[in-house]
């Protein structure tokens, strides 16, 4: 029943907010074919992340010669291999930021499309399952959608794969994360991250699907439960990502 009500909610926001007839970000109007529903002069203010990190993905200069990023040579992250689409500048902010607190929902059927592409682009394949990062259930509630489970449900259809959305839960609230600092933030995700389904993820290979990767912490902390029921690799898929610096 929940995915059918999923299913009526995509048609009637298709009818309200139709695709490929306006920019999704400065609204004017598109001819059918442009990509992901931006006009050319748009995307030429997004940076579509080429050159990335081996580890966590967030973008390298063309000139940086090691293979990982000063973060991840520092530090050990959890996940098998993470991998993001965009970095994160003002454009990105509004796209993101307008699907998160302004309820435009069908901002995340474009997103998805330019994450399947670079999930692509990397050639990972064999995907078992889909695992969106959960919020909190009273933040849920307050919002209304978890955006991490809209762009998952979109990956899902079009790979063919489940999304797991009750196998992760987020079983505390917590701080926002945007203001604290790097431990600050691993203090405050700690213990709040448990798996109520382990057979979901037992020797299976995982892709675990959030909007923003910033310094990892988030995607660290749900990594460090799943990877106790023994998955076989776990891979991070954002949308956006800060830059290197």
């Amino acid at each position: 029943m929940y995915q059918l009500l999923c299913e009526y909610l995509d048609i009637f926001i298709n009818f309200i907010y139709p695709r490929n007839i306006y920019c999704i970000l400065c609204n004017e109007p598109i001819t059918k074919d442009e990509k992901y529903s931006l006009c050319t002069h748009c995307k030429e203010k997004i940076y579509f992340i080429d050159k990335s990190c081996e580890k966590c993905g967030k973008p390298l200069e063309k000139l940086y010669i090691p293979q990982k990023c000063p973060d991840c040579i520092e530090t050990n992250h959890y996940f098998t291999k993470g991998i993001s689409c965009v970095e994160y500048n003002k454009e990105i902010k509004k796209i993101v930021h307008r699907l998160k607190y302004q309820n435009q929902r069908y901002l995340s059927y474009h997103m998805a499309q330019i994450m399947k592409d670079q999930l692509q682009k990397q050639n990972i394949k064999d995907i078992d399952c889909i695992i969106p990062v959960p919020l909190y259930k009273n933040k849920e509630r307050k919002r209304g959608f978890n955006q991490s489970y809209l762009l998952s449900k979109y990956l899902g259809k079009w790979m063919n794969t489940e999304v797991e959305k009750k196998t992760l839960l987020k079983i505390k609230d917590t701080l926002s994360q945007n203001q604290l600092s790097k431990e600050d933030r691993k203090r405050n995700l700690k213990n709040v991250f448990v798996v109520s389904s382990k057979e979901s993820i037992i020797n299976k290979t995982i892709l675990l699907v959030d909007d923003v990767y910033t310094t990892g912490s988030t995607v660290d902390a749900c990594c460090k439960e799943l990877l106790k029921e023994n998955p076989k690799e776990i891979y991070i898929l954002t949308f956006a990502t800060g830059k290197n610096i």
